[in-house]
C-alpha cells in the first residue's frame, strides 16, 4: 500500500473514533469499508492482504483513548482497614458492695462530663446497716475476749514465778540440809557420843581404882561394906552406860548416818525434779496462755478487717469519680446488644461488675483486625494514616503499636474460616472532637518503593495465573502478558513486560478484551484485578 493510502486509511480511523464512542455503527462502519476500498483502487495497491487492513479497521486505537503511560514511580505500598476508637487507659467503675440485693439508686447520665471527686452513682443494699451493727456488736465480744486472754496470761505469768520461786527455795533448803548433816549434824552427834564414852571410861576406871583401894580398907575395917556394894553398883552402872553409848556410836555410824544421808540426799533430788517439773509446767500453761491470746488476736484482727470492710462497703454505695472524663455506661468495648446488662435506677448489679466507664481521651488508638492473609506484610512500628468520619477534613497519624501472636476467629458467626489478628494503632495526637467508639479508616504505610514501572489495577486482567494489559501499538492495540509484584489499592508493579514509555490502554472495550486467552475454568471471563479481587502476593 502506498503513503497516500496509509495517509488516507488514517484520516479515516482519526475521523471515526474521533467521537466519544469507540464502537462505530453499522451505517458508518459500511461508510468506512466503502472508504478504504476507494483509497486503494486510487492508490493503485492490489488487495493482497486486506485481512490486516480490516483488523486495523475494527481494533484500532484513537490518539485520544484513555491510556496510562508507564514510567518510573514511587510506589507506597499500604494496607487499608477500617477499626475502632479506643482510649489508651480508662477506668472502671465497678461495683464493690457485696450482696444479694444490691441496686443502683441513682446514677448520673450517660456521656455527662464530670469532674474528679463528683458524685456519679449510688447504690443501696438494705440489709447492708443491720449487717455492719450486727458484725460490731461481734467485734466487741471478742475484743472482751481477747482482753480476758491477755490477763490470764499475765496471772500465769506471775504464778509461774512464784511457783518457780517456791521450788527453787525447796532444792536449796535441801541441800542446805544435807550440806548441814553431813558436815555438823552427824559429825556432832558422832562427838557427842564419844564424849559420853570416854566420860563413862574415865569415871568406870577412877571407881574401879577407888574400889581397889577400899577393899582393902574395908578388909582392915576402915571402911564399911555398905561402900564397897556402892562402889560395885556405880561401876556396873557406868559399865552399862558404857556399853549403850557404844551400841549408840554402831547405831548411829551404821544406821543412822546412812539413813538419814540417803533420806537428805532424797529430798535433794526430789526437790531438784521439783523444780524441773514446776518449769515445764509453767512453760506448759504460758504456751496455752499465749495461745489462747494468739487465737484470740487472730480472731479480732479478722473480725476487725471484716468490720471495716464492710463499713467501707457501705461508705462505697456513694461512688466518687476518680478522675476527670466522660460517662460511658458498661465496661469499655462491650457490644451492648449482646449484654443483657442495664444501667438505670432499681437494676441489680453485683460484686464485681462493671457498671460506668471514664475513658481517658488525652491518648487514643485504634482497634482493628488484619486478616491472617496479611500478617506478614505488617510490623509493630509502621507508620499509619486513620481519617475519622465523625470528624471530616482532618488526617491523624500514628503508630501501629501491637499486633497479636495468634490469629482468632472473634468474627468467625459470618465466615468460620475467617482468622485475624487484633491490632492496636496509637494515635500519635488527638482531638478532643474524637470520641470512643467512632470508627476510624486506617491505610498502614507498608513501604515506599522508589522507581518501580506500576499501572492502574483497573489496566490488570487476569487469565487463570497469567496478567495481562493491553498496550497501544501506533493505531491498535495488543494483549501482553505481564508478570506482577506488589501492590496497592490503586497501583500494581509490573516485574516484566512493559517498558518505560508504553502506553497501557485504560478500559478496553469488549472487542479488545475478546482477544484474551481462553478463560480459565476456575476464573470467570474479563475478571479484573480490582478491589475485592484476589489479587497478586505484595513482596
Amino acid at each position: 500500500m502506498s503513503s497516500s493510502a496509509d495517509a488516507s486509511v488514517s484520516r479515516l480511523m482519526d475521523a471515526s473514533f474521533s467521537g466519544r464512542q469507540s464502537r462505530p455503527t453499522a451505517r458508518r462502519r459500511r461508510w468506512l469499508i466503502g472508504g478504504a476500498v476507494l483509497a486503494i483502487v486510487v492508490g493503485g495497491v492490489g488487495m493482497a492482504r486486506p485481512d490486516r487492513l480490516l483488523k486495523r479497521l475494527f481494533t484500532g486505537v484513537t490518539d485520544h483513548a484513555a491510556v496510562h503511560k508507564v514510567k518510573p514511580v514511587t510506589m507506597q505500598v499500604t494496607l487499608k482497614e477500617d477499626g475502632e476508637l479506643k482510649p489508651v487507659n480508662s477506668t472502671d467503675i465497678k461495683c464493690e458492695v457485696q450482696g444479694e440485693r444490691v441496686t443502683i439508686e441513682w446514677v448520673v447520665e450517660e456521656s455527662a462530663r464530670v469532674n474528679k471527686g463528683d458524685v456519679i452513682l449510688k447504690l443501696t443494699a438494705p440489709d447492708m446497716k443491720d449487717r455492719v451493727d450486727g458484725e460490731e456488736i461481734e467485734l466487741r465480744g471478742i475484743t472482751a475476749a481477747f482482753e480476758d486472754a491477755q490477763e490470764a496470761l499475765t496471772i500465769t505469768l506471775s504464778e509461774n514465778d512464784s511457783r518457780l520461786e517456791k521450788a527453787t527455795i525447796d532444792l536449796l533448803v535441801a541441800e542446805l540440809d544435807l550440806k548441814s548433816y553431813e558436815e555438823g549434824t552427824y559429825e556432832k552427834a558422832k562427838a557427842s557420843v564419844h564424849i559420853d564414852i570416854k566420860q563413862t571410861e574415865m569415871d568406870l576406871k577412877r571407881r574401879r581404882e577407888e574400889l581397889e583401894r577400899s577393899k582393902p580398907l574395908e578388909a582392915k575395917g576402915f571402911l564399911p561394906r555398905s561402900r564397897i556394894e556402892e562402889l560395885e553398883d556405880e561401876i556396873e552402872k557406868l559399865e552399862m552406860t558404857l556399853a549403850r553409848n557404844e551400841r549408840e556410836l554402831e547405831n548411829l555410824t551404821t544406821y543412822e548416818h546412812e539413813k538419814n544421808l540417803a533420806q537428805k540426799r532424797s529430798a535433794v533430788d526430789q526437790a531438784r525434779q521439783e523444780l524441773e517439773r514446776e518449769r515445764q509446767r509453767g512453760a506448759s500453761r504460758e504456751k496455752q496462755a499465749r495461745a489462747k491470746v494468739e487465737d484470740q488476736r487472730q480472731a479480732l484482727e479478722i473480725r476487725r478487717r471484716r468490720f471495716e470492710r464492710m463499713k467501707e462497703q457501705l461508705a462505697k454505695c456513694d461512688v466518687l469519680a476518680p478522675s476527670d472524663g466522660v460517662v460511658r455506661y458498661g465496661p469499655s468495648g462491650e457490644r451492648r446488644y449482646w449484654s443483657d446488662q442495664r444501667v438505670a435506677p432499681g437494676e441489680q448489679v453485683y460484686a464485681g461488675q462493671t457498671i460506668l466507664t471514664l475513658p481517658d481521651t488525652s491518648q487514643m488508638l485504634v482497634a482493628t483486625r488484619i486478616h491472617e492473609a496479611d500478617r506478614h506484610r505488617v510490623r509493630e512500628g509502621l507508620k499509619c494514616v486513620i481519617t475519622v468520619p465523625a470528624v471530616p477534613g482532618r488526617t491523624f497519624a500514628g503508630t501501629l503499636s501491637k499486633i497479636a501472636q495468634f490469629a482468632d476467629s472473634e468474627r468467625g458467626w459470618l465466615n468460620p474460616n475467617l482468622k485475624e489478628h487484633a491490632t492496636e494503632i496509637r494515635l500519635d495526637e488527638t482531638d478532643p472532637a474524637l470520641s470512643p467508639g467512632d470508627t476510624a479508616h486506617i491505610e498502614v504505610l507498608i513501604e515506599e518503593v522508589p522507581d518501580v514501572l506500576a499501572v492502574p489495577v483497573q489496566c490488570v486482567f487476569t487469565r487463570g495465573p497469567k496478567h495481562f494489559v493491553f498496550v497501544r501499538r501506533a493505531l491498535s492495540a495488543a494483549p501482553v502478558e505481564i508478570k506482577l509484584g506488589r501492590t496497592t489499592t490503586t497501583m500494581v508493579e509490573v516485574t516484566e513486560g512493559l517498558s518505560v514509555g508504553d502506553e497501557v490502554v485504560m478500559a478496553p472495550d469488549e472487542r479488545l478484551q475478546a482477544m484474551l486467552p481462553a478463560v480459565s475454568t476456575t476464573q470467570p471471563a474479563g475478571e479484573r484485578l480490582a478491589e475485592g479481587a484476589s489479587g497478586p502476593p505484595a513482596s
